[in-house]
């Protein structure tokens, strides 16, 4: 009988085991690889130079496959100096440690306000050095409206629909600093539309 007890976990190590174990099965606000997540949220924000400037929130969820690997998907909302657009994104992340990782995602808008069309290609690949911040280049195949003159005089034109490509650079800040930032900037735009709409 004495050689049982001495054997069994002491009741503070069976209560400590149990709330790892129910902590790794529940999604985390703060992004880790297995086995401490079983799945994480996004709360990305970030800001961008290339064609212009560029501003976007990206929300989602991703779920650890195993202590290397992440897979999920999200939301995008972006806003450059003359387009809006939002769409889904596939989304693929690589753990190096608890804190190192790299992004890999592709998405495509289902919604622009100007020239841009839906069938746009636009990725991102980012390395994060912590768990809350990142650095992304974004290389985007882009379909737009192309007007063209019929006449030398451009009295008349027709539209046709044509790709190019575009490069961005910048930064993305997720977990708390991220959801502040998404919210603020929401809080931002929805106060300037609803400026420019009482201007009319």
């Amino acid at each position: 009988m004495g050689a049982l007890l001495a054997a069994a976990p002491p009741p503070s190590a069976v209560g400590q085991t149990q709330d790892q174990t129910r902590s790794a099965d529940n999604p985390c606000f703060h992004a880790r690889p297995a086995p401490a997540c079983s799945a994480f949220f996004l709360t990305n924000a970030g800001a961008y130079i290339g064609n212009g400037g560029r501003a976007s929130v990206d929300w989602g969820f991703m779920a650890n496959t195993s202590r290397r690997n992440a897979f999920g998907a999200s939301w995008f909302v972006s806003l450059d100096e003359d387009e809006l657009s939002t769409g889904p994104v596939a989304r693929y992340r690589r753990w190096f440690d608890n804190d190192r990782s790299l992004d890999l995602a592709v998405g495509t808008p289902v919604y622009t306000s100007e020239n841009l069309k839906p069938g746009s290609i636009l990725a991102s690949v980012k390395y994060n050095p912590v768990h809350w911040f990142g650095v992304a280049l974004r290389p985007e195949m882009v379909r737009r409206t192309v007007y063209e003159c019929v006449d030398a005089s451009c009295t008349a034109q027709t539209t046709r629909t044509a790709s190019s490509g575009r490069v961005f650079f910048g930064v993305e800040f997720g977990w708390t600093p991220g959801l502040v930032l998404s919210i603020g900037g929401g809080l931002a735009l929805g106060l300037a539309f609803l400026a420019y709409a009482g201007s009319d």
